[in-house]
């Protein structure tokens, strides 16, 4: 009457192998949706530079960066005219404090502990007085324009047209260059400086060297200035040194300067020198109190054949 109930099995159903285990479909969803969230550092840059969803360059339109540009050129042309503004007042304000213009340049070398210092003219190119060239006119015609622009500028600015006659072939182009070059020393330019010539029972008289001991004889007094050479190397080679004006020295008359004066020029002339040696020469001014002094080289290649 009954059936026979069925054992059920405990067995799980066989599933076909061609169908998916359970959890490994939303487990590869996964994986995936990961990779997708974060990009590596190479596409972050890229997508820094260049953000194709926005259009925006390193995090900017192309509007906002054209206003970073023309803001920037704004600012430099105000700040650059700014500049030209402040510096024009400045020079004005120096130009009405005092007249800048009848100072010269190279007369305003430091002066020596001892006394006011000396200026040699020309000079190179570095400032520095130094007399060096082949024996070609090409090589040395910078020394003359030197020379001719000292001599014309003190022509212009001198009251009166003052004659340089007393300085011989040193008072005109081509100054001796280029077998006996002439040098001008000059005292460097001090309003309030003056000095008296030395005095002949003066013990200092002992350092001073026999040839301005002999001037000092002489009725005219000077401030005396001789030249010759550092070395006894130098003077061995230095040759022949002939003053313009004969005695050489500064009127002590003529100091101290006022606004519109010059320094008196003494030119001295070399000659019979040695070619292809350094030569250092140095010209000193004796006067009563102090002595000053100033250094120049002088080299001389022989002219090429």
């Amino acid at each position: 009457m009954f059936k026979k109930s069925e054992k059920k099995s405990h067995n799980p159903p066989s599933k076909h192998p061609s169908m998916p285990v359970a959890g490994s479909s939303k487990n590869a969803a996964t994986a995936g949706d990961k990779d997708e969230e974060t990009p590596s550092c190479g596409q972050r840059c890229c997508k820094y530079l260049y953000n194709r969803e926005t259009k925006q360059f390193c995090g900017r339109t192309c509007k906002s960066w054209f206003s970073i540009f023309v803001y920037s050129i704004m600012y430099f042309i105000f700040l650059s005219t700014y500049t030209l503004i402040l510096l024009y007042a400045s020079f004005n304000v120096i130009k009405y404090m005092d007249d800048y213009q009848t100072i010269d340049k190279i007369d305003l070398w430091s002066y020596s502990e001892q006394g006011i210092g000396l200026t040699a003219t020309p000079t190179s190119l570095n400032n520095l007085p130094v007399v060096w060239y082949r024996n070609d006119t090409r090589d040395y015609q910078k020394y003359i324009t030197d020379l001719e622009n000292l001599i014309n500028k003190r022509r212009k600015r001198e009251a009166y047209n003052t004659s340089y006659a007393d300085l011989g072939p040193c008072g005109h182009s081509p100054f001796g260059y280029g077998d006996k070059p002439c040098i001008i020393i000059r005292i460097n330019r001090q309003l309030k400086w003056s000095a008296k010539p030395l005095v002949t029972n003066e013990t200092a008289l002992r350092t001073v060297p026999n040839r301005v001991q002999s001037h000092l004889k002489l009725k005219k007094q000077k401030l005396w200035l001789h030249c010759n050479g550092v070395h006894s190397y130098d003077k061995e080679h230095i040759g022949n040194i002939k003053y313009y004006p004969e005695p050489p020295g500064f009127d002590p008359d003529s100091f101290p300067l006022n606004d519109s004066s010059f320094s008196p020029l003494v030119a001295i002339q070399v000659s019979n020198f040695t070619l292809g040696l350094s030569l250092i020469i140095e010209c000193k001014l004796w006067y009563q109190g102090g002595v000053s002094s100033t250094e120049f080289v002088l080299y001389v290649t022989p002219k090429k054949k």
